[in-house]
């Protein structure tokens, strides 16, 4: 019996555990190439220019599982640039927890579903967050897992071979208490696929379908970096001006004054 509980917990552990990210980015492409995938592709893109028109800065960088679906492409002129586990179409090819990236240097780091698909999520977001600059923000986006797409997940893991089922599900709330950790404010904006009109709830209790699968299957998350100095710095001041000072300045100028009354006599 112990035997047969060990073997169905170890099925059970295979079925939903996360692949290594080169093995199944191809995969991950392709489904968010087409159907339900491109669906929530567009949603997250329009999301993020949404949200980064406000957070502009002259470096941009995406770390994503698709390099081929990039969400920076309508933002403002700047340097934007794609890192990635496989060399399709990004910039360059690396670890997410080893980026070749000097720290504190680039303005806007956008993680697209990498701590979905990562075998250490936490250190990604530490690696991420390190080549952050002071005062620049971190983007998250990954899937919800308290959503009608996050619940079925754990259905179509048994019988399908899809490399989107078996991801992390990680709320949100727990990767902003991470953020927080590394010293970064998060900033709370509701998502435009998020509101809910008495229309479309109406239509949800009519049907099922795929739209409605995809509201609320991901979530972004905005997050500012804010360093504190170790050693504060005390405001300068002006010194008072001794009296000293003033008497010998006023010296000078009665000197001047007889000098003065000499030359004109």
């Amino acid at each position: 019996m112990g035997k047969d509980r060990l073997s169905l917990r170890q099925l059970l552990k295979r079925k939903y555990r996360v692949a290594p990210l080169p093995l199944v980015q191809d995969r991950l492409g392709e489904w968010f190439d087409e159907g339900f995938g491109q669906k929530l592709y567009q949603q997250q893109k329009a999301c993020c220019e949404q949200s980064l028109n406000r957070h502009f800065g002259y470096r941009l960088t995406q770390l994503g599982v698709s390099p081929r679906h990039s969400l920076l492409l309508n933002l403002p002129p700047s340097h934007k640039f794609v890192l990635s586990r496989a060399s399709d179409g990004a910039s360059c090819q690396c670890e997410f927890d080893a980026l070749p990236l000097p720290s504190d240097t680039i303005d806007v780091v956008l993680l697209h579903h990498v701590l979905d698909f990562s075998s250490h999520p936490h250190r990604a977001l530490i690696e991420a967050a390190r080549v952050v600059t002071a005062g620049g923000h971190l983007v998250i986006v990954g899937f919800n897992p308290f959503s009608a797409f996050g619940f079925y997940k754990w259905f179509a893991a048994l019988w399908s071979g899809n490399a989107v089922w078996r991801h992390n599900s990680l709320r949100k709330g727990r990767v902003v208490d991470w953020l927080q950790l590394l010293s970064f404010q998060v900033s709370y904006t509701p998502l435009a696929y998020d509101k809910i009109t008495g229309e479309q709830l109406r239509e949800w209790k009519r049907k099922f379908s795929g739209r409605d699968l995809s509201r609320g299957a991901f979530y972004m998350i905005v997050a500012q970096k804010m360093v504190t100095p170790l050693r504060p710095i005390k405001s300068r001041y002006w010194p008072p001006l001794k009296v000293g000072s003033l008497a010998g300045l006023k010296q000078v100028q009665a000197e001047d004054g007889r000098c003065n009354k000499k030359e004109e006599k």
